[in-house]
């Protein structure tokens, strides 16, 4: 009988997530294919904070702006949906109730306990209940529409890997920003170049599940553990456009191993980034501070126009 290594990594008390472990995994091994820019060939030792604000960057803009994003998305069908499927009923009923409860709050605080104010508050409540009853008579049509707006919103992105505006809403302080600007040369032609051809088939969200694995499979029993992690997969399909982990083992077992050469990694390069907070934050303000003085914006003339949408061919 073949016996499975538990699906148990345990994540290096330096790091705060797996997210964290893959992302900057494939940033280290695309700057080590590309070798340091420009700007930092006199600090080698500021790789490490560069490397640790583009994994970063790869989170934020995979998992946390995606689950704004999607949130928005199913929020702006909600209304439209109740209103059409509820007809002239339920906008009169919602119009009344918005106004019923306006009139109630008129009367605090000094009338509460009066006739009116209790008269009030009845028909507030009677609208109120009409309103919901209504609501969730037609909560099935909302979620069926709400489902049909995430998937027209994913046919039209790329789930994994990482498209050439990827870091086009990045602020313009950001370290994407600042080196795309700064040593435009080495970031598009060699560093963001092999950057995409590593993260083709990545998503951060592989780490988030490697996060909620140990909790997956404390639910359930071994024989049902891929059809508990195709159920969790699929309830995160629609927040982040992520297929699922593809071979969860697989990735579970190489993950520790991941973990352990990225640490040697910031080790080497920058003793203490990892575990030391004042070593990580005085190399972040140095990294920023050596980027935003070779950043050709600063020496932009005001009334003059910037660059042209050009400039990084």
């Amino acid at each position: 009988m073949v016996q499975l290594r538990p699906l148990h990594p345990v994540l290096p008390n330096c790091f705060t997530s797996w997210s964290q472990v893959l992302t900057d995994w494939h940033v280290c091994g695309a700057l080590a294919k590309s070798g340091l820019p420009p700007s930092l060939a006199s600090h080698p030792e500021l790789a490490a904070p560069f490397v640790a604000e583009i994994g970063r960057a790869i989170c934020v803009q995979q998992i946390d702006r995606q689950s704004i994003q999607t949130a928005l998305v199913r929020e702006r069908v909600v209304e439209p949906t109740y209103n059409a499927a509820g007809g002239p009923d339920y906008v009169a009923v919602c119009h009344a109730m918005e106004q019923s409860q306006n009139r109630y709050v008129s009367f605090w605080p000094t009338n509460i306990s009066s006739p009116d104010a209790i008269v009030s508050r009845t028909e507030m409540e009677r609208l109120q209940t009409e309103y919901f009853a209504i609501r969730h008579r037609h909560a099935p049509q909302v979620a069926e529409a709400q489902n049909a707006a995430l998937q027209h919103y994913w046919s039209n992105k790329s789930g994994r890997g990482l498209g050439d505006d990827f870091f086009a809403d990045s602020g313009t302080d950001s370290i994407p920003a600042l080196m795309s600007r700064g040593d435009p040369s080495w970031w598009w032609r060699k560093f963001f170049f092999r950057l995409q051809r590593r993260c083709q088939r990545f998503h951060a969200a592989d780490g988030v599940f490697l996060d909620h694995l140990p909790a997956i499979r404390a639910r359930i029993s071994a024989k049902k553990l891929s059809a508990e992690v195709a159920e969790w997969s699929r309830s995160m399909s629609n927040r982040w456009g992520w297929d699922g982990p593809g071979h969860y083992r697989m990735l579970a077992d190489r993950t520790a191993a991941k973990a352990r050469t990225l640490r040697e990694w910031y080790e080497t390069c920058a003793p203490g980034y990892l575990t030391d907070e004042d070593v990580r934050g005085s190399l972040d303000s140095r990294l920023v501070a050596l980027l935003k003085s070779r950043d050709p914006w600063n020496r932009v003339i005001p009334g003059r126009m910037i660059e042209s949408e050009h400039w990084r061919k």
